[in-house]
């Protein structure tokens, strides 16, 4: 905690008291530009509430500080801090969550455009959701369960990546150490391989190939998963889909058990009007082995008055009435 303190005061206020205001410019959504040394300053917010016949929830999330820059021809840098859940009130109970994790953390070096390599903690670059990190930028308040179930969200390690000839593009990223930050992610992993990709097909056709390995601490398992996913674009409407599909080895039972999990979305997406856009979202996820099986039809609504605000609100449609979810946020980009 006090080291994170010590980088939030390097990083974030020491530029501010340093440099003078005629170096400095402030675009808001884009953050702070400090024009000596290159960087950028900024930030996001949000707040959100869910309820539904089982559960209310409401939480002050993700406040996160983010600094970035290009200081030399070819060398990047990114470092996100974060109080993830500061504030909350779930069913009634009442927390408030003081550590600071490092989100994001890594250096980039830009050797050329079809090889680029990067080092420290990064999102995982699989699917259509998951490098949409920040919640500003999503459609909608939750994640489809691709993009939670299948890979961990963040990966320490390296990943190497660029732009290919014909319009093809590619990731890949591995990890064999302990993370950073690593008790937040969606699943505790020090072992990690995978890649994705990528192919536009023409200006408004995008689809993705991805696969990989990884395994958790707790419980003791191992995943291999496949994916694809395409996404359609053209000035008002969006139509994206993904397919998740994983094979599990379960070594924590006495004796090693294989099983699958599998789970797909389609979505629409059409502004009906400036700034305002309706979100349609059919998903189905199915775990062989915990007996998860889920079937959720999600309508929302994004109202972005600015890029860099949005206000959503969404209802998930579940077989079972009690498990039916009403959620709604407010974000905003600084």
């Amino acid at each position: 905690m006090r080291g994170l303190k010590s980088l939030l005061f390097l990083f974030v206020f020491l530029p501010l008291l340093v440099f003078s205001q005629e170096t400095l410019h402030y675009v808001p959504g884009r953050g702070l530009r400090i024009q000596p040394i290159k960087s950028t300053l900024g930030g996001y917010v949000t707040v959100s509430y869910e309820r539904s016949d089982i559960h209310e929830s409401f939480e002050l999330d993700d406040l996160a500080l983010l600094i970035y820059g290009h200081p030399l021809e070819r060398f990047k840098y990114f470092l996100e801090l974060e109080l993830d859940d500061l504030y909350s009130v779930k069913n009634g109970k009442k927390r408030f969550k003081k550590r600071i994790d490092i989100e994001r953390g890594y250096i980039e070096f830009l050797l050329s455009e079809a090889f680029k390599l990067r080092a420290g903690r990064f999102i995982t670059p699989v699917g259509l959701w998951n490098p949409i990190h920040i919640n500003v930028l999503k459609w909608t308040t939750s994640d489809p369960l691709t993009a939670t179930e299948f890979f961990p969200k963040f990966t320490t390690g390296l990943e190497v990546f660029g732009n290919l000839p014909s319009d093809f593009s590619y990731s890949m990223f591995a990890q064999n150490n302990r993370g950073i930050s690593e008790g937040y992610n969606n699943f505790l992993t020090r072992k990690v391989i995978g890649g994705e990709l990528r192919k536009e097909l023409g200006e408004n056709l995008k689809i993705g190939l991805n696969g990989g390995w990884f395994e958790i601490k707790e419980p003791e398992e191992e995943l291999t998963f496949f994916g694809t996913n395409i996404l359609y674009r053209v000035p008002k409407l969006e139509l994206s889909a993904e397919l998740m599909y994983a094979i599990e080895k379960e070594k924590y039972l006495p004796e090693t058990r294989w099983s699958y999990r599998l789970s797909y979305y389609a979505q629409g997406v059409y502004r009906v009007f400036r700034g305002n856009y309706a979100i349609v979202r059919y998903g189905f996820f199915k775990d062989k082995s915990d007996l998860r099986h889920y079937r959720i039809l999600t309508l929302g609504w994004n109202f972005r008055p600015v890029y860099y605000t949005a206000f959503k609100v969404e209802y998930q449609l579940r077989r079972k009435k009690e498990l039916s979810t009403f959620l709604t946020s407010f974000s905003w980009m600084f």
